[in-house]
C-alpha cells in the first residue's frame, strides 16, 4: 500500500475524539505520541498490528548505518529503565485495544551498553502479552559494526498472542502456514 494523506490521521486532528472502528476504517496510520493516541482507541478493537519501535540506541554512538535513522520529535536517548517501562505500557495499551485472538507482532533486537546486554525478553515478560513465538530475522547486514563482539546481523519479530478465556496456545495454523521457518532471511529496505 503506497502511504498517502489519505490514509494518515494526525493526533491533533483528533482532538478528544474516540478512535472506533468507524474512525479507523480500512489502512490508517495514525501519526502522533503512542500512549495519547493509544487511549484514545476502543477495547478489543484491533485484530492484527506490527511496529518497530525506537531501540534506544543512544543517539551519540550511531554507528555508520544508523546515524540515518531520524526521527521527527523523539529522541532516541532514554535512561533503560525509563525506556523498558515506556515499552511495557505501550505494549499493555496495545493489549488492550487488540481483539481476544489478536497477535501483534513486534520488532526488537538485542542491544548492549557498556557491557550490558538488554534482551526484549527483560520487558516482554512484564506485559499481559503471551509470548507465541520469537521470530530470527536474518537482515544479512550490521547496522553498527564495532569490534567488541561478532557482527549482529539479526533482529527479533515477537509474535505476541492475546489469548481467548485464558486458551495461551491460540488456534493451530494452516499446515502451509505451519511450514513457515522461524528463522526468516531479508535484507531491510534501503
Amino acid at each position: 500500500m503506497n502511504i498517502t494523506n489519505e490514509h494518515l490521521l494526525k493526533e491533533s486532528s483528533l482532538h478528544s475524539k474516540q478512535i472506533t472502528n468507524d474512525t479507523l476504517g480500512e489502512g490508517k496510520l495514525i501519526e502522533g505520541d503512542t500512549l495519547s493516541v493509544l487511549s484514545k482507541v476502543d477495547d478489543d478493537l484491533i485484530n492484527v498490528g506490527i511496529t518497530s519501535p525506537p531501540y534506544n540506541k543512544q543517539e551519540k554512538q550511531k554507528g555508520w548505518l544508523v546515524k540515518n535513522v531520524v526521527y521527527d520529535v523523539y529522541k532516541d536517548v532514554v535512561p533503560e529503565p525509563e525506556y523498558q517501562e515506556n515499552q511495557v505500557n505501550v505494549l499493555d495499551e496495545i493489549f488492550r485495544v487488540t481483539a481476544p485472538g489478536g497477535s501483534f507482532f513486534y520488532n526488537h533486537k538485542i542491544r548492549w551498553d557498556r557491557g550490558n546486554m538488554y534482551h526484549p525478553m527483560d520487558w516482554l515478560r512484564k506485559t499481559m502479552w503471551t509470548v507465541k513465538q520469537e521470530i530470527i530475522w536474518d537482515r544479512m547486514i550490521a547496522g553498527n559494526i564495532r569490534g567488541w563482539r561478532f557482527w549482529q546481523v539479526e533482529e527479533r519479530i515477537y509474535w505476541l498472542y492475546k489469548p481467548i478465556d485464558n486458551q495461551l496456545i491460540g488456534k493451530e495454523l494452516r499446515s502451509c502456514d505451519a511450514k513457515m521457518t522461524s528463522i526468516w532471511r531479508g535484507v531491510p529496505e534501503r
